[in-house]
């Protein structure tokens, strides 16, 4: 559901941040976002990658997603 902005609820962006955002700093740059509800999407992009990350180090593939840098990136450029 979209609230007053016309972007999703925050609960619902963390589910899946990439159905969302092409790219992690997408997320940096949203305007009409609060600081902790970026850290939130992010943090939650995190884990996934790293899940990710893992599962490809166990030779299984999925559908490419950002890699782990480029959303710990993200999370820096926020401070």
């Amino acid at each position: 559901m979209a609230d007053r902005t016309g972007i999703p609820d925050v609960e619902t962006l963390i589910k899946d941040p990439t159905q969302h955002f092409r790219a992690p700093m997408d997320v940096v740059r949203e305007a009409r976002l609060s600081q902790e509800d970026k850290r939130r999407i992010l943090e939650s992009w995190c884990r996934d990658a790293e899940q990710i990350s893992e599962a490809e180090n166990e030779n299984m593939t999925g559908a490419p997603r950002p890699r782990l840098q480029e959303v710990k990136l993200a999370l820096q450029e926020l401070g």
